[in-house]
């Protein structure tokens, strides 16, 4: 024990270790990103009703990974018929187990029947597959979606959508 004065170092020195190991077990908080640049990304499935679609056609992220931290800016179009109005929404899918959506504000805006422009902007809240949705306005499953980020993560939505696609198009996809 080691003393100066009346002040006892041992307490002190063992809180400072407890913190610096919890400080190492704790998983790493996503580091600050830098600004979102164009990037190559690649296109997963793409599932959706008669005469909806929705095209991508830039992606800015602060990496080419996609992962949990990075901003990423999306810019497309939207063509919408099935309906007369749905949200269009950015969203991430999961890695971890079902039911795979993470439940995260996700951006959305609400949208007519017929085509228009969309632009989303958001930091990505933790590992999966981004993706590019209609769901109805009044709520309920997604209405169509287009899959996008590295190849690596459109493997797994591959793996993942082939067991989702029989559910799909018996909601009438």
């Amino acid at each position: 024990m080691l003393r100066t004065g009346s002040w006892v170092f041992i307490p002190a020195a063992l809180t400072l270790l407890a913190g610096c190991a919890a400080d190492f077990l704790a998983p790493a908080a996503p580091r600050p990103a830098g600004p979102p640049v164009p990037t190559a990304f690649a296109l997963g499935p793409v599932i959706f009703r008669d005469g909806d679609s929705i095209r991508i056609d830039e992606v800015e992220a602060s990496s080419p990974d996609f992962k949990a931290g990075d901003r990423l800016i999306v810019r497309g179009w939207y063509d919408l018929h099935s309906c007369d109005s749905a949200e269009l929404r950015l969203y991430l899918t999961s890695y971890y187990a079902p039911p795979y959506r993470l439940l995260v504000p996700a951006p959305r805006m609400t949208i007519r029947r017929g085509v228009g422009p969309f632009r989303f902007e958001w930091a990505i809240p933790g590992a999966g597959a981004l993706h590019v949705s209609f769901y109805p306005s009044e709520g309920g499953v997604s209405l169509g979606d287009l899959y996008f980020g590295s190849d690596t993560q459109m493997d797994w939505v591959s793996g993942l959508q082939s067991g989702e696609t029989a559910q799909m198009d018996a909601r009438g996809r």
